[in-house]
């Protein structure tokens, strides 16, 4: 089968760099700031209590899949545990801890912010300003909180928060209205997307990646995207941009003014469409979390 051209040129691109990180197994030596860049897999029991640097966390913590020892995230002033997007199991082996992912005492945690770990035994306590998503509820089936703890559900803009699938190759996205969470990858494809900018204009947090391909699209605006996490449900062999833009026939821009965070990723952002013109202020807001490439070339970051 043929692919299309800016497909081929794409793929022959990045031979090799898309392709998912190497099994990297490293060995907590008690100190983060020490401890190996690109791991995907750590032995040794965690525990955090906020005196790390938070940039050092979302750095050293971006590509860990698996953790096998007990982690511990006590008293600290996070708002989210988000740098571990990709964290999927955590097993802790030692008889003496009652979970084995432990929450407990972070006055300003909000959400957890893990969109694809699984873990046995979860500990929820003392966090009073703690939220739980939908889909967390359904994904955590071994809570533990205390008896003064409330299973709260977190609320959009009109109620309990709304959560949307998005389908490759669907009406607009496959999406519902009034989405304010994807909770996997956000999928643009095709012609069928004259009401996409209806489907995403309250949408906040993408636990996936966002692909823009093959569309009759100008330009498309997300106007309160805050959050995309690049995370994986299962191991896969490409990391994948966390933003794609790909054999559109005339798309020239993307906005996205909110954005805050991205899991950390060797390129944030691609495209060889010829019809792009990149942007400096996205080139800002997306050069933090990986490499911005239009065309080829990989833009500079004025911050």
């Amino acid at each position: 089968m043929l692919l299309p051209t800016r497909l081929v040129l794409l793929a022959a691109l990045f031979e090799g760099v898309l392709a998912g990180k190497a099994i990297k197994d490293c060995v907590f030596n008690g100190t983060m700031a020490t401890m190996e860049d690109n791991c995907t897999r750590i032995t040794g029991s965690l525990t955090f209590t906020g005196s790390d640097d938070i940039k050092v966390l979302y750095s050293k913590l971006a590509y860990v899949e698996e953790i096998n020892g007990c982690v511990q995230v006590v008293g600290s002033g996070y708002i989210r545990l988000d740098f571990f997007a990709r964290l999927r199991s955590v097993v802790c082996g030692n008889s003496s801890y009652t979970v084995d992912f432990a929450v407990a005492n972070n006055s300003a945690l909000e959400r957890l912010g893990m969109p694809v770990l699984k873990v046995n035994r979860l500990g929820l306590t003392g966090n009073p300003k703690l939220c739980i998503t939908s889909e967390e509820a359904t994904r955590y089936t071994n809570v533990q909180r205390g008896s003064a703890d409330n299973f709260t559900l977190c609320q959009g803009r009109a109620g309990v928060l709304k959560e949307c699938n998005s389908t490759q190759n669907g009406f607009n996205g496959g999406l519902a209205d009034g989405c304010e969470l994807i909770t996997g990858n956000l999928y643009i494809d095709g012609q069928n997307n004259a009401n996409i900018s209806n489907k995403l204009q309250f949408v906040k947090e993408v636990y996936g990646r966002v692909y823009i391909r093959a569309t009759t699209l100008n330009n498309l605006t997300i106007p309160l995207l805050e959050k995309v996490y690049a995370s994986e449900s299962t191991t896969s062999t490409l990391l994948d941009p966390t933003i794609l833009v790909d054999n559109n026939n005339n798309f020239t821009s993307l906005d996205v003014p909110k954005i805050n965070f991205m899991a950390k990723n060797d390129y944030s952002f691609v495209t060889n469409d010829d019809s792009y013109v990149m942007n400096q202020d996205l080139c800002n807001r997306l050069s933090p979390f990986g490499k911005v490439m239009s065309n080829e070339t990989v833009c500079g970051n004025c911050n």
